[in-house]
């Protein structure tokens, strides 16, 4: 056993301890009805707010420059193509996490969708699936927590990764654990480098989706941090919804939010 694979191992277990710590916290606060987060419960700020600035200057040295680059550069079919294949290495999880959240038949979509772009579309990078009517929605584990009456807890602002909350923190880390390519990395070259390069095109195509609109909130906010966190609020209360209309007790000031998965959605069109 080689030194790489101890150190996947200790990670996937140190995830894996962090998981069930988190839900044995958050159980106690579970209803019987769909989470949502009301308020910007923020008991660490000082803490998130340093590591957002460092990863705020990691997206100006790094992911800025090369989604300026990538939008600039690649054709739109390229980023069509990469979009649908960004999308098609979430369909798994997407799949496992509505059959948990007591819904078959997305389900069966999302599993369906992954097997005709896996083949049909060439790993994905045409959305054949879409053609026949079987449409992309994302589906994680925060949000099968927040299905079952979880709620958010404190929001925290993740290294590299950005805003987050507990239970999405949770989600995270059990998303890696079941993720398959986790898994298969780890016994093929092959499948490692479709991982390692599907993080790539994961980070960069995001990036590239919600360049105008982030540079728009970060010129029209008198704090950038607090209004990312209001965006992160909605834009997870949004997925959680499934995309429903808000209660009319949830609605604020939401001229100058934006969702992140539509606008990921915009640009691969």
């Amino acid at each position: 056993m080689n030194i790489g694979w101890l150190k996947i191992m200790k990670f996937r277990n140190l995830l894996s301890l962090c998981a069930v710590g988190s839900l044995s916290f958050l159980a106690a606060c579970a209803s019987t009805q769909p989470a949502q987060d009301m308020s910007d419960y923020d008991p660490i700020e000082p803490v998130n707010r340093v590591v957002h600035g460092v990863n705020g200057a990691v997206d100006f040295m790094v992911l800025y420059p090369a989604a300026m680059w990538y939008r600039d550069i690649a054709p739109q079919p390229v980023k069509t193509a990469v979009g649908s294949f960004v999308r098609n290495l979430n369909e798994p999880l997407n799949s496992l996490n509505a059959f948990l959240q007591g819904d078959p038949d997305q389900g069966a979509a999302s599993l369906q969708r992954f097997i005709m772009n896996s083949t049909l579309g060439f790993l994905g990078f045409n959305d054949v699936a879409a053609d026949f009517g079987i449409e992309y929605r994302r589906e994680d584990f925060g949000q099968t927590l927040a299905h079952y009456g979880i709620g958010g807890g404190p929001y925290i602002v993740l290294p590299l990764l950005g805003p987050s909350n507990l239970r999405d923190t949770t989600g995270i880390a059990v998303d890696y654990v079941a993720n398959p390519l986790t898994w298969g990395a780890e016994n093929s070259d092959t499948i490692n480098a479709l991982y390692w390069g599907g993080l790539g095109a994961t980070a960069l195509h995001s990036r590239y989706s919600t360049i105008n609109q982030l540079n728009e909130l970060q010129k029209s906010s008198i704090d950038y941090y607090a209004a990312l966190r209001s965006l992160y609020r909605q834009q997870r209360n949004t997925a959680i919804r499934n995309g429903t209309p808000s209660p009319i007790s949830e609605v604020e000031d939401e001229s100058a939010s934006f969702d992140f998965d539509e606008a990921v959605e915009a640009a691969s069109e």
